[in-house]
């Protein structure tokens, strides 16, 4: 990976050096407003005792006098990422790195925000840059590639995962977290000998809920629902409070239409985790195709705010707006979309019916048309595919 800035060997006193400064510039600050009131030591009191929203209005304040307190800033966007308010939370992360380039702490927590949002390539960037100059026994090592892995996996780089992940096996037998991230990563490849050996060494660490999600996942790509099914009751046995259970589950009744188990499990998924995209996005899906658009309309939107450049919540938005009776945003939405993704069938279908609906013809002509050449388009792929197997 590229390095930045600063060679491996001089990392940590770097570091050391940037907290050194951040602990003298805050002991400062604190001396400066503790007369006539003290804002800075309010608000890390307050951030400190769980009270985020006071004490974001404290830093808020505060900065206003002094823009220039860089670790001050990175206070104000760990409180604002506490919140969820992620975005907020990258803008100020990223005027703090303007002021501390070198500060690893800082550029980490942005990468984390980029994440929560769903910005994956840019959490990816900021991960990058700090796995670059971190020592190897340093303690945010292993947490950090963990972080990288699974970014990885989101992008569908399974074979990044395995490269980094791969040197760790045989260093860290019983660390279930990479067994299970490199085993899901082996599988997605078609590896299903060493990814059945990853879940070999979850099961060999006793029976874990990550190794049933493992047997779960694989079960679901070869289309066996109940198998599937049955090794999420088995992680849920163990731990009952898993998110990422509930949401397997969820999409599972979903498929399977049973709707209402479906909406309880994505239900009990938010419960457990506010942003997760997942039972956002899912949950949000099923009301509206149910017609209950008061709710679905808030759970769609937070789901494209935790991943804006989702496709499928960007569609699933567009056709709430439709639903809604707002046939321009809808249509603007579809529109921005099929810029990004211009063969998604779906979207130019979904363009079409709006186009006729308004009057415009001739453009839903087009639509409909374009919709039709791409389904001609897979179906001849799918045949070629047929015909090379046989």
């Amino acid at each position: 990976m590229k390095r930045i800035g600063v060679c491996c060997l001089g990392a940590r006193a770097v570091v050391r050096w940037w907290m050194f400064l951040g602990l003298l510039w805050a002991a400062l600050t604190v001396a400066q407003v503790e007369s006539p009131e003290p804002l800075l030591s309010q608000a890390v009191e307050l951030q400190q005792s769980g009270h985020y929203s006071e004490a974001i209005l404290k830093y808020r304040t505060y900065l206003k006098a002094h823009p220039e307190a860089a670790p001050v800033r990175s206070n104000l966007g760990a409180a604002l990422a506490h919140e969820g308010r992620y975005s907020e939370a990258i803008r100020e992360y990223k005027l703090a790195l303007a002021a501390q380039p070198a500060n690893y702490g800082i550029r980490l927590n942005l990468g984390l925000a980029d994440y929560k949002t769903g910005e994956v390539d840019q959490a990816v960037k900021e991960f990058e840059a700090v796995y670059a100059v971190l020592p190897a026994d340093d303690p945010e090592r292993r947490r950090l590639t963990l972080l990288l892995s699974e970014c990885y996996l989101r992008e569908g780089a399974d074979e990044r995962v395995v490269a980094l992940l791969d040197p760790l096996v045989e260093t860290a037998p019983d660390d279930l977290a990479v067994a299970y991230l490199l085993g899901t990563a082996l599988l997605r490849q078609g590896q299903e000998q060493r990814g059945a050996l990853m879940i070999q060494r979850i099961l060999q660490n006793g029976d874990s809920a990550e190794a049933h999600m493992l047997m779960a996942f694989t079960r679901m790509k070869a289309n066996d629902h109940k198998g599937a099914m049955a090794e999420v009751d088995q992680a849920l046995v163990l731990k009952p409070n898993l998110p990422e259970a509930y949401n397997l589950r969820g999409r599972l009744e979903f498929i399977d239409s049973d709707l209402p188990s479906a909406e309880a499990a994505f239900r009990k998924a938010l419960a457990l985790d506010p942003n997760s995209f997942d039972a956002l996005f899912f949950l949000g899906t099923l009301l509206r195709e149910q017609g209950r658009l008061k709710e679905s309309h808030v759970l769609l939107e937070r789901s494209l705010q935790i991943q804006p450049k989702e496709i499928g919540a960007r569609y699933q938005f567009a056709l709430q707006c439709a639903g809604e009776g707002n046939d321009k945003r809808a249509a603007a939405l579809l529109g921005a979309l099929i810029k990004d993704a211009p063969n998604y069938a779906e979207a130019h279908r979904s363009l079409s019916t709006i186009y006729f609906r308004v009057g415009r013809v001739a453009d839903g002509r087009q639509e409909r048309k374009l919709a039709e050449q791409i389904d001609s388009q897979i179906q001849a792929k799918d045949q070629e595919l047929g015909r090379s197997l046989k």
